[in-house]
């Protein structure tokens, strides 16, 4: 099997999109460009915990009444258990709520800034950890990918609502989804990335509902706007859907070429708000989004 998506059968040096970009990689990254947006504008009315439990439950029970309806296998091996356990509770749901908890404490763009250095994080790891040094040619691009990052988000960033404990919790956050993005591979592979997502956001409630039933026993009488509802049902969707295009990714294209991609997550959200919200994206957004999208391109297909 090739590992360039699309290149099969293609004739020798022709060129299509999926040799540049894979469409599961930036559809889910496309989603999750209004997650940071909505979940600010959600935690002024939901605490950062119970909007973490609402947010994985909805998507739990979307997820498996949805593989029940189409009778698809839901269940695990007893052996593989620790395992989801180790990358639903370890990773997912600790990166999850780092950001969240996050989000709450600093700016949206700067938050979006340090979720975006994960290929770099990526790169160490396999660097320091399994001996893979990465080519000239794809440190330049991650380089230039991350430069992107700071012009896109910079232009639009502001140091009020900012704090070190708020960009900390970002930064693990990030580190963490490189954990999510390697880690559990195996496991996709085995059960496919519809039910392993599935598995993962069951085992992220076993740590999330109870540190969050405290603040939810608040909110139970103090039901959010509806517009917060519906910002509440995309992020949950956000989340199951985006996840499960992500993990496919990974095993089309490997944890590496997939990472990269977070590089586009700050422009998609900006874009995203251009094109929703009426905001202006200013030159220097998009000279810094074209930057990313061109770190994605370059980034040597291995």
């Amino acid at each position: 099997m090739s590992d360039d998506p699309g290149s099969a059968g293609a004739p020798t040096g022709s060129r299509t999109i999926s040799n540049y970009f894979n469409p599961r990689a930036l559809s889910a990254i496309m989603m999750w460009g209004a997650i940071a947006p909505f979940t600010k504008y959600a935690l002024g009315e939901i605490p950062p915990l119970s909007f973490m439990a609402l947010r994985m439950s909805i998507a739990a029970v979307i997820v498996f009444a949805y593989m029940r309806l189409r009778r698809l296998p839901v269940g695990i091996e007893r052996e593989d258990v620790p395992k989801f356990l180790l990358a639903g509770s370890g990773f997912f749901a600790l990166s999850t709520l780092l950001f969240t908890t996050g989000l709450s404490r600093t700016t949206v763009a700067h938050m979006v800034i340090l979720a975006s250095i994960g290929p770099l994080l990526g790169a160490v790891y396999r660097w320091l950890g399994q001996g893979d040094r990465p080519d000239r040619r794809s440190m330049v691009a991650m380089l230039i990918g991350f430069a992107g990052v700071l012009i896109v988000v910079g232009d639009a960033s502001s140091a009020e609502g900012a704090s070190v404990v708020g960009d900390v919790m970002g930064l693990a956050s990030s580190a963490l989804w490189v954990g999510m993005t390697v880690y559990p591979q195996p496991l996709v592979k085995k059960y496919g990335a519809l039910r392993s997502t599935g598995w993962f956001i069951a085992m992220a409630l076993l740590l999330i509902v109870p540190l969050s039933l405290p603040s939810l026993g608040s909110l139970a009488g103090n039901m959010p706007q509806p517009l917060v509802g519906g910002a509440l049902i995309y992020v949950a969707m956000g989340t199951l859907v985006g996840n499960t295009l992500w993990q496919a990714a990974v095993q089309q294209v490997g944890p590496a070429r997939t990472l990269v991609y977070m590089y586009l997550q700050p422009f998609c959200s900006l874009l995203i708000a251009a094109i929703i919200l009426g905001d202006r994206l200013t030159p220097e957004q998009v000279i810094g989004g074209l930057l990313a999208i061109g770190g994605v391109m370059l980034v040597k297909k291995r």
